[in-house]
């Protein structure tokens, strides 16, 4: 769930150009240096990835509420990921059968069984 927040594209790995907002009070900076970085960021020169945290504060929301929010977006994207592949075993399947004789399909569809072949038909009918 937190990988949207871990794999976000504005992190590149080495913090050039862009500040992790989790660990950025944690940073051992001169008062100078600390106002340096937040003209940077408010400037865009760097880009502040804030923590959940922070990005409740800056919303007005509890940090609660963004969390179900992002494992509500991880279970929609990994039912999504499951119908991809259902089409795409689906295509497989189509392409098979459009390729086939009338004897392979017919030997296919002893192979899987005729109750099971009808029991399919009959789903997609009723």
């Amino acid at each position: 769930m937190l990988d949207i927040v871990k794999n976000s594209v504005a992190r590149n790995g080495n913090g050039a150009g862009s500040v992790n907002g989790r660990g950025v009070l944690r940073r051992k900076l001169t008062p100078a240096a600390r106002i340096a970085l937040a003209a940077d960021i408010a400037t865009g020169a760097k880009h502040l990835d804030p923590s959940l945290k922070q990005a409740a504060a800056a919303t007005g929301v509890s940090p609660y509420l963004i969390n179900k929010e992002l494992k509500a977006r991880a279970a929609h994207e990994a039912w999504a990921e499951r119908k991809r592949q259902e089409v795409q075993r689906a295509n497989a399947i189509l392409g098979a059968w459009t390729q086939a004789s009338d004897t392979e399909r017919a030997m296919a569809v002893r192979a899987i069984g005729v109750v099971d072949v009808w029991n399919t038909i009959a789903s997609i009918v009723a």
